[in-house]
């Protein structure tokens, strides 16, 4: 018998967020065009088409998953037997800081216990080999975040990622992971027990609802969400063309402020050559708020108040700059 059940805003969502080359600013183009999700799928081809970046065969991809939506409407249920909360953007648990991104996910999923997400996120990134230095950094400045309000929010990747998550848990504080898999495929498969703990204590989020692997494009796109969410990321140790530094350019993008911790000089009064230390003297000679790892608490400090930053990177020049240099 067929299913004569009237289609639902999240099943309109997360037809249009399977659709290959569709992607998050297309579809707001096309609610933009239409007026809303179930509007899209009542329109012709030809007016979809026509419409700047999409094309005749884009457009019978969006039309052809209209015979679909048993197929949504099943996952859909299978999530939730998960324990699953599946969220698009005009769903009220939506976190409010990702809807005004241009790229914001269409499909959110979440799992843990934490189900409201503020705007008291800070990411904490970096590489996945740090230093014994990076790693005493991340954890202390994680618990200083923590007992200050803050939550964590970082994407459970191995080295600085996991230290950032471990010490939020290990001072009793919320933490967010952000993962570029779905929430069934952990990745590193090492951090599953992290993952658990993290799904008693926060929460883990994901914008893939079908079984997807951790390929590097879905790693990098996971970073906007990761920046997205938070008033600023901090970034400790990162080579110049690592992973961290695809969630420092979002966060430029996305007008969320920058940090960066200046390593040279800091560590037992040498300085010390690692590539890892890169990718932070780059942010800063580009104007990320600079700190040593001894300056936890002016991190805490600016971010607590804002405005200092802001005054801080309205009268930042080159000059300044200039002095992080060797």
């Amino acid at each position: 018998m067929a299913d004569t059940r009237e289609k639902t805003l999240l099943e309109y969502w997360l037809a249009l967020s399977s659709v290959e080359g569709l992607g998050s600013v297309r579809i707001k183009r096309l609610i933009a065009r239409f007026g809303s999700v179930q509007a899209i799928f009542e329109a012709e081809l030809p007016e979809i088409a026509r419409l700047p970046s999409f094309n005749p065969v884009l457009a019978s991809r969006i039309l052809t998953v209209a015979g679909n939506f048993l197929t949504f409407r099943e996952r859909l249920d299978a999530l939730s037997n998960q324990q699953v909360s599946v969220m698009c953007p005009e769903d009220p648990n939506y976190p409010a800081q990702l809807k005004t991104l241009p790229d914001a996910p269409g499909i959110l999923c979440r799992v843990g216990k934490l189900t409201e997400i503020d705007d008291q996120c800070v990411a904490i990134v970096g590489t996945q080999q740090p230093s014994t230095e990076a790693i005493d950094l991340t954890l202390a400045l994680a618990t200083q975040l923590v007992l200050a309000g803050f939550t964590i929010v970082s994407g459970l990747a191995s080295g600085i990622d996991a230290a950032a998550h471990s010490g939020a848990l290990a001072s009793m504080g919320k933490t967010v992971g952000v993962v570029g898999t779905d929430l069934s495929s952990i990745y590193p498969a090492r951090n599953n027990p992290l993952a658990m703990q993290i799904y008693e204590n926060g929460c883990l989020l994901s914008e893939h609802p079908f079984r997807t692997s951790p390929s590097p494009g879905n790693l990098v796109q996971r970073n906007r969400i990761i920046s997205g969410l938070s008033v600023a990321t901090i970034v400790i140790e990162a080579q110049k063309t690592g992973g961290a530094m695809h969630a420092a350019r979002y966060a430029q993008r996305q007008d969320r402020a920058l940090l960066a911790c200046r390593w040279e000089g800091s560590v037992a009064g040498k300085a010390k050559k690692n590539e890892a230390h890169e990718g932070p003297r780059e942010l800063i000679r580009g104007g990320a708020f600079p700190f040593a790892p001894t300056e936890i608490d002016k991190v805490v400090d600016v971010l607590l108040h804002p405005e200092q930053l802001e005054m801080y990177m309205s009268g930042t020049s080159s000059e300044q700059m200039g002095l992080f240099e060797e």
